[in-house]
Formats: structure tokens, sequence, C-alpha cells
């Protein structure tokens, strides 16, 4: 009886990943996945074999070596996309 419940459950959920809603507008799925890129080339930036290249102590930018300022950039890069995601969701009018 256990088994056929199971049967129910995963018929119902359906296989493989979902991203998104059935009813999640197009717009919101563009910008959504605009966000994944621009994190995932964020964290890209951070690993190798993009980072050695900018692994230096010099030159300094504004005091600050090289290495740091590039970990400092991926990190404002990835902060933007979020408050750019954040500010392109559309609000709830109940929350207010």
């Amino acid at each position: 009886m256990q088994r056929d419940s199971e049967k129910l459950d995963s018929n119902r959920i359906g296989m493989g990943l979902r991203f998104f809603a059935a009813d999640t507008p197009p717009e919101q799925r563009r910008r959504r996945w605009i966000f994944v890129v621009i994190c995932a080339f964020a964290g890209a930036m951070t690993v190798w074999p993009i980072y050695p290249r900018f692994a230096a102590p010099e030159p300094l930018l504004l005091g600050l070596p090289m290495s740091l300022v590039w970990i400092l950039s991926a990190l404002l890069l990835a902060f933007a996309a979020l408050v750019w995601l954040y500010r392109s969701e559309p609000q709830d009018e109940d929350d207010v």
C-alpha cells in the first residue's frame, strides 16, 4: 500500500530538476538566468585558471595588491547582480 502512495507522489512531482514554476513569466525567467550566469562568472573569477593570472602582489591598486582587488571585484559583481535581481522582481501589494 505504501508503494502505491510513493508511486503517486513521484508521478505528481515529475522527474528532473525544476528551476521555475510553470506560471513564472518569461521576463522573470530571463532575469533569473542572467543573474545565475553573472554569479557563475563571479565565482569563476576566483578559481583556476583565471585567478592565478591576477594573484601577484604587484601592481598595487589603491594601495591593495592585485589579488585582493580581483577578489573584491568578484564579490562586488555578485553583490551588484543580487541588488539588480532584487530590484527587478515585482513587488507584492499585500506586503505593504
